[in-house]
């Protein structure tokens, strides 16, 4: 459904386009409440949902902040519902560029309730808004999952994406938009969950607080997956800690690298690969 925008107006819901201007080695496994303990290993089948938009462009990069904000939008509310959910965090190291005439995707505000979806949207707002200049990257957009090079995500086989198991998908925290599907389009940008940045101080801690956890169940909610595997770092285990106390009927297994800090990246990697090719947990 659209949500109409009134002449003028500059409260946009914060849609954005990428042509802003502007030792255990194989993890420990825990288990919420929600369901049983359990051990398990670590293809675009969904459609890209073209969400036709009408879009303001801000200043140019070298004259104001980044920025190109959304005002009108239309969401598919028909989205596949996938049997397993995997978190995982962004990386700091993104991808430059992208395609200035992609269409944009933004599953997870498809599918939240429109209380949720407009909760996200302001918060996503607010984020583009007090960003320090140059915070969003020119260059266009490009699917999550290829928008991010970190360690954990070079140890992700190309392959392994594109011929992920239909029944999976991979949901990531990130310090610009909170979370985001692995499809859904996102620009470069400068933010991170687990530094600092002004205004806001930790981005983590900044999200958190302003109810990220209550979005992520909210969508885990509608989604219904049978498992959620979060391969979460600390720090941006931290961004939606509490969510798994606010899903029913939904195995939520954490699985942790103890004591190897940075070291777990590639095995991050490794465990999101055999569960795309796969298709279990």
């Amino acid at each position: 459904m659209r949500s109409a925008s009134r002449p003028g107006t500059q409260n946009c819901r914060g849609r954005i386009r990428g042509l802003c201007q502007r030792p255990n080695t194989r993890g420990a496994t825990r288990t919420s409440s929600r369901g049983g303990s359990r051990r398990g290993p670590a293809g675009d089948q969904a459609r890209a949902l073209p969400l036709p938009v009408r879009f303001q462009r801000a200043r140019p990069r070298n004259s104001g902040r980044s920025q190109e904000l959304m005002h009108d939008r239309a969401f598919t509310t028909s989205m596949p519902k996938p049997e397993i959910m995997v978190l995982i965090p962004e990386s700091t190291r993104k991808a430059r560029g992208g395609s200035a005439d992609s269409p944009e995707v933004d599953s997870i505000a498809a599918s939240l309730p429109a209380t949720a979806r407009a909760k996200l949207e302001g918060l996503r707002e607010e984020v583009l808004h007090k960003s320090p200049q140059g915070s969003v990257r020119a260059g266009g957009l490009l699917p999550a999952y290829r928008r991010f090079q970190g360690n954990m995500y070079m140890s992700i086989p190309d392959e392994a994406w594109a011929k992920r198991a239909p029944g999976v998908e991979v949901i990531i925290a990130s310090g610009l938009r909170g979370v985001v599907a692995s499809r859904d389009t996102v620009p470069s940008y400068a933010l991170s969950m687990a530094e600092p940045t002004p205004p806001f101080g930790k981005m983590n801690r900044w999200w958190h607080d302003r109810g990220l956890p209550g979005i992520l169940a909210s969508y885990l909610e509608s989604m219904q997956p049978h498992i959620v595997v979060d391969l979460l770092s600390l720090e941006y285990r931290h961004s939606v800690a509490g969510y798994a106390a606010g899903v029913k009927g939904i195995d939520v297994r954490t699985i942790d690298f103890p004591g190897m800090g940075r070291a777990s990246q590639p095995l991050r990697g490794e465990r999101i690969a055999r569960i795309l090719e796969s298709g279990t947990a």
